[in-house]
This record gives C-alpha cells, structure tokens and sequence, in this order.
C-alpha cells in the first residue's frame, strides 16, 4: 500500500510505466514489421532505460496476453495481437496499479459535514476520470501510433 506521503511518487511512477509501456509496444510494431523478436536490451536502448526495468513491463504485458517471448539466443519479444486490434486501453489496464485519482485516506471528522462526505464525492470523481480516461484510450490502436511515427 503506497502511504500518502509516497501518493505523488507512486502515481508518477505508474504514469512514467503507462508512457514506457505504449513506447514499448510500439517499437514492437515497427521493428521488422512486427515479425521477429526483440530483445528486452534493444527494447531498452529505444527507451533509453535499464533492460531489467523494460523485463518488468514485459512481464505486465505478457500476462495481459499483449506480447510473447521466447528464451535463447535468438530470443525476444513479439506482439500476440496484430497492431490493429491492440488499444491504449489495453495497455493502460496491463501496467494499471491504481486509479488516476483517489480519495483521501484521512480519518474523518464526523462533526464536519464536507468531512463526513469527501470520501464518497472523490470517489464518484475517480471513477469518472477513470471511466473518461479508458474511453479515451480505447480509441487510440497501436496501428494508429505507428503511422504517426512514420509520418
């Protein structure tokens, strides 16, 4: 659990992974097509990070069903979806850790009726940034990333 000192850190640090997580996949698309593995280190040298830091992203879009890897010499990443069937959404909700906005987590004054109700008003606002935010991403493909880059 991220405590409300750490909020901000934490919350960059996951918009920080979404950001990586898009550059990632597509640089998957555009590498030899999308035909052939990737290594995690070229993957990292596109991001300009670590190769461990783009292992741990992988792994979130592999068990989302995103990407497949393959072991050994020859070994990389590859896409398991074509581009074109591939939303923001779908890697947002891969790399999601918590909601973009959340309520606070004070202990309540119950002689105070804002108090009494920020919780439940911070909720219905959280929901819908998220609820906004994902319909907004679902209309964005990777197909439609990799024309913008090769523009």
């Amino acid at each position: 659990m991220v405590d409300a000192e750490n909020y901000g850190t934490f919350i960059s640090m996951v918009n920080k992974q979404f950001a990586t997580a898009v550059h990632v996949m597509t640089a998957l698309t555009l590498e030899n097509g999308g035909a052939g593995p990737i290594s995690s280190s070229r993957l990292a040298e596109s991001v300009n990070t670590n190769p461990v830091v783009i292992r741990r992203l992988l792994l979130l879009l592999q068990k989302a069903d995103l990407v497949s890897s393959t072991k050994g010499q020859n070994g990389g990443v590859t896409l398991k979806r074509n581009a074109s069937t591939i939303t923001l959404e779908d890697i947002y909700l891969a790399v999601q850790t918590c909601q973009m906005i959340s309520g606070s987590d004070r202990k309540v004054k119950k002689n105070c009726p804002v108090s009494r109700s920020m919780k439940a008003v911070m909720c219905g606002v959280a929901t819908g940034v998220e609820d906004a935010s994902k319909k907004y991403l679902r209309t964005i493909y990777l197909s439609d990333l990799k024309k913008k880059v090769m523009e």
